[in-house]
């Protein structure tokens, strides 16, 4: 984490849900940074978030956070990453928090994870909100149209459909980017002058539908989430040429599956 700031912070589209959280600290958090950072977050149990070595706690990771507000953080980027998702989506962060900590509790004594938590994990990783207006735009992401969605419709992509990664790990990968990076989405619809609005304010409306929704049970499964080969979006790599979009190994074609797996 030695070059901090990275120029992708600034540079790169997909940091803007998080920038103005990154802009805070002129190095990479230390403890100490955390520690006197103003408290953003609490979870469902009411605890304020703080982000703390994992030494300092001896329960399960989801019960430490839901009882004692207490994040294991290691000081690397994967770790920051996610303490910044907490500042930008605090109410999702812990939605998704509760809901693991309502399957555990239902069960204690079970080992597996089950299909609920196994989709929570994956959007807490990979994830991202994807706010749209246009439903053909969910249509051609749905059925893997990836030449109408990314090129036909580039001049679409932040006025009429848009993508928030909520996955700390997109971030992560987005420092090294490799063709094949593939994130989970949850479309969210919203109203056409939601793209006209501050990031802050786009962040608050996502936030608060995203918590509800989960805290609603809405997410089932991992199929639920489509998948979104986000190098493709307009802006987020710079080889975005007719070869790179006619990749059929990174942009695949769309596998058989009931139209009612989506999120809508």
């Amino acid at each position: 984490m030695s070059d901090w700031p990275n120029e992708l912070f600034e540079n790169h589209p997909a940091f803007q849900p998080i920038r103005a959280h990154l802009s805070r600290f002129s190095a990479p958090p230390s403890y100490q940074d955390w520690a006197a950072t103003p408290v953003v977050a609490h979870s469902a149990s009411g605890a304020p978030i703080r982000f703390v070595p994992s030494e300092q706690i001896s329960e399960y990771y989801e019960l430490a956070i839901y009882q004692h507000g207490l994040v294991a953080t290691r000081l690397n980027w994967h770790d920051t990453f996610n303490a910044m998702i907490w500042h930008a989506f605090p109410l999702s962060k812990s939605a998704l928090n509760a809901m693991h900590q309502r399957i555990i509790a239902a069960d204690p004594s079970s080992k597996a994870r089950g299909p609920r938590r196994d989709a929570a994990t994956l959007f807490d990783e990979c994830g991202f909100i994807l706010p749209y207006c246009d439903e053909q735009l969910l249509d051609y992401l749905i059925a893997h149209e990836w030449t109408e969605l990314f090129v036909d419709q580039a001049a679409a992509w932040g006025k009429r459909i848009s993508a928030f990664s909520f996955g700390h790990a997109n971030f992560e990968h987005l420092l090294a980017p490799f063709i094949g990076l593939t994130g989970k989405c949850w479309p969210v619809k919203v109203q056409a002058d939601f793209f006209q609005r501050d990031t802050a304010s786009q962040c608050q409306e996502l936030d608060q539908t995203l918590s509800s929704l989960i805290n609603d049970n809405c997410l089932q499964q991992p199929r639920q989430l489509p998948a979104l080969p986000y190098l493709g979006i307009p802006g987020w790599y710079p080889q975005q040429n007719a070869s790179f979009y006619e990749n059929h190994q990174y942009f695949r074609k769309k596998r058989n599956h009931s139209p009612n797996d989506h999120m809508t």
